[in-house]
């Protein structure tokens, strides 16, 4: 499966996290024949999140500045977008409508208040049509994505995640490691079975190099998930986001926010129910 060009859209705050996602994107795209980078910033006029932030005139002479050093610091031409609104939907809503390929988009983890509720990266990508790449740090020297950490659960929405699972590792001949739950119930255990058959059926007909791993008993999935992702140096995660957030879930914690802002910084590819 040969990816000849992609349009890119990175977020644009003005920090290190962006920046980061800036180098991500340069190296995504040095694997295709040709790319776009879209730079993004949503001033947020009204609301909390709007207080002390830039105007639209002073973000737009900011980015246009960025820019400029990107052109003559990368030997990219970069594309910016100054749009108002919010930014939990704004970002989501210019990815459709130009029809991108994937948002990259740098996180600052979960601090503070988003402790209580939620994860903004997690808001941000809620509900998207087109997959979100959450990176905390620049991508390492020489390699990326070389083993992807793909959890598997009783959930029977797998087929596009697949889909994600084998272009990527295509493009960058990647190795895909399949973590498994530990199941208790014998009905859920049929259906993480079930899962496992059709992902390695998929993967194996793609000629995708993978491994099956196991989590222990009665321990965190998420924390496995992570551990795993230390233990072999995994360069990505690929998960599946939890259909139709509320509010309990930003409170009480959907497990993949945790996942999301991992304090391995470990780059986290996220693929929505919407898109399926």
């Amino acid at each position: 499966m040969e990816i000849k060009s992609q349009k890119l859209i990175v977020p644009w705050d003005f920090t290190k996290v962006s920046e980061n996602a800036l180098l991500y994107a340069l190296k995504i795209g040095s694997f295709t024949d040709s790319f776009t980078i879209d730079l993004i910033h949503v001033v947020e006029a009204v609301g909390m999140f709007g207080k002390g932030k830039l105007t639209e005139k002073e973000a737009a002479e900011k980015i246009k500045a960025d820019a400029a050093r990107i052109k003559e610091q990368y030997g990219v031409d970069v594309k910016t977008v100054i749009q108002e609104g919010n930014i939990f939907h704004t970002i989501s809503e210019y990815a459709f409508d130009i029809e991108a390929d994937t948002v990259i988009m740098g996180t600052h983890g979960i601090k503070g208040v988003q402790k209580l509720t939620g994860s903004k990266a997690l808001k941000v990508i809620a509900g998207s049509n087109v997959p979100f790449l959450v990176i905390q740090d620049a991508p390492k020297e020489g390699r990326i994505f070389e083993n992807i950490v793909f959890p598997l659960d009783y959930r029977l929405n797998e087929k596009e995640r697949l889909r994600w699972a084998i272009r990527t590792a295509h493009q960058f001949n990647s190795r895909v490691h399949i973590i498994l739950p530990h199941a208790t119930d014998a009905g859920i255990q049929k259906k993480v079975n079930y899962n496992l058959a059709f992902a390695k059926k998929h993967l194996e007909a793609n000629e995708i190099n993978l491994d099956v791993h196991n989590a222990a008993k009665g321990a965190n999935y998420s924390d496995e998930i992570i551990k795993l992702a230390v233990d072999i140096e995994a360069d990505l995660i690929l998960i599946m986001t939890t259909p139709n957030l509320d509010f309990t879930d930003y409170i009480f914690g959907a497990q993949e926010q945790y996942v999301i802002a991992n304090n391995a910084k470990i780059p986290v590819l996220c693929i929505n129910p919407a898109m399926v």
